[in-house]
């Protein structure tokens, strides 16, 4: 009985492999062509065109935890 399953399940994997390489040519044929244009800008639309404040950059090496590097 065990090597029926087996069997049934080898033939099932089969099947959906063969079915998932057709669906994924399909996929392939139907994409969008590649113009060679650059796409538009994709980010935060509230952000666009503002200048963010940034602080000094931290020092290296600085830490404020007693959990590190502690005796």
């Amino acid at each position: 009985m065990g090597f029926i399953r087996l069997i049934a399940t080898a033939g099932l994997g089969l099947f959906a492999y063969k079915a998932w390489q057709k669906h994924k040519a399909r996929a392939l044929d139907s994409s969008l062509v590649d113009d060679g244009t650059r796409t538009p800008p994709h980010g935060d639309p509230v952000l666009v065109g503002e200048t963010l404040q940034v602080g000094p950059v931290p020092s290296a090496g600085v830490q404020s935890s007693r959990g590190f590097g502690g005796a």
